[in-house]
């Protein structure tokens, strides 16, 4: 038998290639917080991917799709901003685990 046992996952935004995260960069409004390019945002983000999984939990990459990213804001009530790719990213890992379990 299993003990309880608590899977812990990690949504990280990601962004599936460059055409796509520079079309996110145009419709996010607080774009001058991030990389302009994105080889440094992949840098950092895979930086991320390997903190989180050496801490112990399982990195979720949540894919923004920039043609769908606003009306799920929208459908929300979020700004299109860091908060919002957070909640979405969140969303996607809590969706995993519940896929695992």
């Amino acid at each position: 038998m299993f003990k309880n046992t608590q899977v812990q996952a990690v949504g990280i935004a990601w962004f599936r290639d460059s055409e796509s995260y520079q079309k996110a960069l145009s419709i996010f409004n607080d774009a001058d917080n991030l990389p302009s390019s994105y080889g440094e945002w992949l840098l950092k983000t895979k930086q991320l991917y390997k903190v989180v999984k050496r801490s112990g939990k399982i990195p979720v990459k949540a894919e923004i799709d920039p043609d769908t990213f606003p009306e799920w804001c929208r459908d929300r009530g979020l700004n299109i901003d860091a908060d919002a790719r957070m909640e979405f990213a969140n969303s996607t890992a809590l969706e995993f685990i519940q896929n695992i379990i």
